[in-house]
């Protein structure tokens, strides 16, 4: 890793492998429960004894998903986040640093987007946040999985909402991957991925 004498340039270079690898991961859990979602819908024997392990599986990848969601976008200023990075390249004594190193690293910047471009795809992507829906996330997070005060639950998201956050979180990290070139091979259809292969393994085992 090359470093630079910017903290903030540092922060994301050091951190950005750990972010996509968790953000893959949640991609990976909605598109397993997406799947999972297809197949207890459409299987024609509904009352079959595959019935319950599907749901428990799918209730459970959900519960990581929206999970890794809340972890990739922790508001913590000391946390390992999408939030913290954009906190960081949102500064354009950041973003130069940034670039310099890039260049340093990697050569001129020939290609389209430039390297310029993506970190403006990143800012832009962070801007399209519902943060309502967020919030209610973390609520349903910290209530609902973390800690098990299920009377004080108030607020929660939709299968419909989580899906909208998770493609966003997808949309950062593959700007991120694209801008910075770590080892985790990442791409914005990985969702739609799982959730076939999820269905064609489960179709098959079941017949």
């Amino acid at each position: 890793m090359t470093k630079s004498t910017d903290p903030g340039v540092d922060f994301v270079l050091a951190n950005a492998p750990r972010l996509i690898v968790v953000a893959t991961r949640c991609a990976w859990s909605f598109g397993a429960a997406e799947g999972l979602n297809d197949v207890l819908a459409s299987r024609p024997d509904q009352q079959g004894e595959w019935r319950q392990p599907v749901s428990v599986l799918h209730r459970d990848a959900l519960l990581m998903a929206a999970l890794r969601v809340s972890v990739l976008l922790d508001a913590d200023p000391k946390a390992v986040s999408f939030q913290t990075v954009y906190h960081s390249l949102k500064e354009t004594a950041v973003q130069a640093a940034l670039l310099q190193v890039l260049d340093a690293k990697r050569g001129p910047d020939v290609l389209t987007p430039t390297r310029a471009d993506l970190i403006g795809t990143y800012l832009k992507t962070y801007g399209e946040i519902d943060w309502n829906m967020h919030g209610r996330l973390v609520h349903f997070r910290n209530l609902g999985i973390a800690h098990l005060t299920l009377d004080q639950l108030t607020k929660s998201v939709t299968f419909a909402e989580l899906r909208t956050m998770v493609e966003v979180v997808t949309r950062l990290a593959s700007t991120m991957q694209h801008l910075l070139q770590t080892d985790t091979a990442f791409h914005d259809n990985m969702v739609e991925e799982c959730s076939d292969q999820v269905k064609r393994v489960i179709n098959y085992d079941l017949g």
